[in-house]
């Protein structure tokens, strides 16, 4: 027999498909699911084929959407849950809309996401020494405290570096045209945005410093995703593998990172009453929350607490740069006679009228186009395509509202792309509408006008981009839906007016397809736009 030009002996042959045929019934074995889930729940996406249950886990890899929309178009539509072959060999159920309110308020003790995270997003194999819970609950509460409650003190910086990095990287000559890699490029503008507001300065601008955070970042992202996905059987394999990088930059940016944390700590606890409080990028904050929290939690160390500033860090830096990629692209691909990103100019031009505008939070608010693009974006291309994955934690197991008993270990998630894909929910939904809730907050509040309170303002705040609900998933929903969100969205409206305001951006082509690995749909690495300065800066 010829392969590649050489002859290969019978024999090799025989061998390889022998190792190929028993590493299949290994994998088909594997994925059986330990928990027994009823038969009147339909598998999707298995075909009649040997080694139904591998193969289908292996597609599922790179298919995702596929049978997502496939599933959800025969079943979810039909208000019925159906099964998923995870890469990982692991079954999830995907449960319906009509189900969503319904799951988003089960108690913690009838549904977790712990072992979601610990499995599926890697934890317990890429944090070794981060004990969960605790960091879970300092992360919920400095992002409280630091980023949400905060924005206004955190909006000038976040303007002078997007400011600053924006003019670096797209320059400022008014002639010439300049070709640019979308996510690189919007990473070395958010990346020193985001560094500012987390570690502050000088280390926020410490070129060694952001290289090694970059990296690790990096390491941390591709770990999350490829890790995430394996079966068990691999990950002790691999992981090793992915550990050996991420722990030279965990260790070279955290060398840097703990001292200024330790410094902090300790003006903290020795500072009189409010004084370290001028001070609001996360280092001080982290420092505040932990001595404010020491009467009823251990006091983190300054190495700890470095540690989650570090992974929040990696959180919101990842997603962030996701979500503006896909923004910016999404805007340069609307067809010319919707004038999308003229009329995010115009907007931008007309609210932020003086240099002091841009230091004032509020009035972003009134940025309403580029509020809808933005939830638009997350709507169209949210970062997960399926997510709110929890597993069913009570030992004699759930029923759903359609009487189906779901057994303990079970995993419950929701097919979001899918929901996001449906026309009941969203008119011509397969359609990218930048101004799509833009409109739909005018005709509210139009209809409001004449009803019997016309005085009265109606409510639209539903269809804000930082406001999930149960038909918009981009940033989660419940009580576990993204708490930075707000601050992503701020930062996110920023780079709009910046870019709208000072260049001429335009696309150098058809926008390549979006890359899904598994749960993870993530923007076009090559992508290339072309933009110019034209100066408009108030």
């Amino acid at each position: 027999m010829w392969f590649l030009g050489m002859e290969v002996p019978g024999q090799v042959w025989a061998a390889a498909v022998t190792v190929f045929v028993v590493l299949q019934f290994i994998l088909n074995h594997f994925c059986q699911a330990a928990v027994e889930y009823p038969t009147s729940i339909p598998l999707v996406g298995t075909r009649k084929e040997w080694f139904r249950s591998a193969r289908a886990s292996f597609r599922q890899l790179r298919n995702g959407i596929t049978t997502l929309s496939a599933g959800y178009s025969q079943y979810s539509k039909c208000g019925r849950p159906f099964l998923l072959q995870e890469p990982s060999f692991q079954k999830e159920v995907m449960l319906p809309p009509e189900h969503i309110k319904w799951f988003s308020t089960q108690s913690d003790s009838m549904l977790s996401s712990t072992e979601i995270r610990k499995e599926r997003h890697a934890v317990r194999y890429l944090h070794i020494g981060v004990e969960f819970d605790t960091t879970v609950f300092f992360l919920e509460r400095f992002i409280g405290d630091s980023l949400t409650k905060n924005l206004d003190k955190l909006q000038r910086p976040m303007v002078e570096e997007i400011r600053e990095n924006t003019d670096r990287i797209f320059g400022t000559d008014e002639d010439g045209w300049k070709t640019l890699n979308v996510y690189d490029s919007l990473q070395d503008i958010i990346l020193p945005a985001m560094s500012r507001i987390f570690f502050g300065l000088p280390l926020g601008r410490d070129p060694k410093f952001l290289a090694s955070f970059k990296r690790y970042v990096l390491a941390m992202g591709i770990g999350t995703i490829v890790i995430g996905q394996l079966p068990r059987m691999f990950k002790g394999l691999l992981v090793p593998l992915f550990n050996v990088p991420l722990r030279y930059y965990r260790g070279k940016t955290l060398k840097e990172l703990v001292p200024m944390v330790e410094r902090q700590l300790i003006e903290t606890r020795n500072a009189e009453p409010h004084a370290h409080e001028e001070r609001y990028d996360l280092i001080a904050q982290s420092a505040r929350v932990s001595t404010k929290l020491s009467a009823i939690r251990n006091v983190a160390d300054s190495g700890m607490l470095a540690e989650w500033i570090l992974l929040l860090g990696f959180a919101a830096l990842s997603s962030t740069i996701i979500q503006a990629s896909n923004v910016l692209l999404d805007i340069l691909g609307c067809p010319a006679e919707t004038k999308a990103y003229d009329l995010l100019r115009e907007e931008s031009a007309r609210i932020l009228t003086c240099k002091e505008d841009w230091d004032n939070p509020v009035l972003f608010k009134s940025l309403v186009l580029s509020d809808s693009t933005i939830r638009e974006t997350a709507r169209y291309h949210p970062i997960l395509i399926k997510g709110l994955t929890k597993e069913v934690v009570r030992p004699a197991g759930l029923h759903l509202p359609d009487g189906t008993h779901i057994p303990s270990g079970g995993w419950l998630g929701v097919p979001v792309l899918g929901i996001h894909m449906d026309d009941r929910f969203y008119p011509n939904s397969k359609t990218y509408d930048p101004f799509r809730c833009a409109r739909m907050k005018r005709d509210r509040e139009e209809a409001h006008k004449k009803t019997e309170s016309p005085g009265e303002r109606a409510s639209t705040s539903d269809l804000d981009a930082g406001q999930p609900t149960s038909t918009y998933l981009g940033f989660g929903y419940g009580r576990h839906a993204c708490p930075g969100r707000w601050f992503a969205v701020q930062l996110l409206k920023i780079l709009i007016a910046h870019l709208t305001l000072n260049y001429d951006i335009e696309s150098t082509g058809p926008q390549p397809k979006t890359q899904v690995i598994g749960d993870a749909a993530l923007p076009p690495t090559s992508a290339t736009i072309r933009g110019r300065s034209i100066r408009f800066a108030i």
